[in-house]
C-alpha cells in the first residue's frame, strides 16, 4: 500500500506538472488590427485589385478596365466600386459570383476612398 505522503507528493507532481506552463499572450490571442491609415494606391490598393481577381477580369482588353488608377477612379467617385466591392442593394457584387473580399481589405478601401481617393 502507497504511503499517504508519497500520494499527495505524486498528486501535486502531476498537477504542477499538467497544469502550469508559459504561454505567450500573442501567440494564443493574435490581434488581428487592420492598419488603414495613409492608404496609397501604388503600394496598398493596387495589390488589393491585383490579389482579389478585379484585375485579371477588368483588364486591359475588359469593357470595364481597372488597371490604372485614371481606370479606376470614375467609378471610386461615383460610389459603383465601393458599393460592388462591399455587395451593397442596387450594385452588382464583385468580386462576381464569390464572397466579400476580406473585411479590412474593405477597411481599407474605405480609408483611401474617405482620404480622397490620392494617387499616391
Amino acid at each position: 500500500m502507497i504511503n499517504k505522503n508519497i500520494l499527495t507528493v505524486l498528486i501535486l507532481i502531476s498537477i504542477l506538472s499538467v497544469g502550469c506552463f508559459y504561454d505567450v499572450e500573442e501567440e494564443l490571442y493574435p490581434t488581428t488590427e487592420c492598419e488603414t491609415v495613409n492608404m496609397s494606391y501604388v503600394n496598398d490598393i493596387v495589390p488589393i485589385l491585383e490579389n482579389n481577381g478585379c484585375n485579371s477580369c477588368h483588364g486591359d482588353l475588359a469593357s470595364l478596365d481597372l488597371n490604372s488608377y485614371a481606370d479606376l477612379k470614375p467609378y471610386v467617385d461615383n460610389g459603383s466600386f465601393l458599393g460592388s466591392i462591399k455587395h451593397e442593394d442596387s450594385y452588382r457584387a464583385m468580386p462576381d459570383n464569390s464572397p466579400k473580399i476580406d473585411p479590412c481589405l474593405i477597411l481599407k478601401l474605405e480609408a483611401w476612398i474617405a482620404d480622397g481617393a490620392p494617387n499616391n
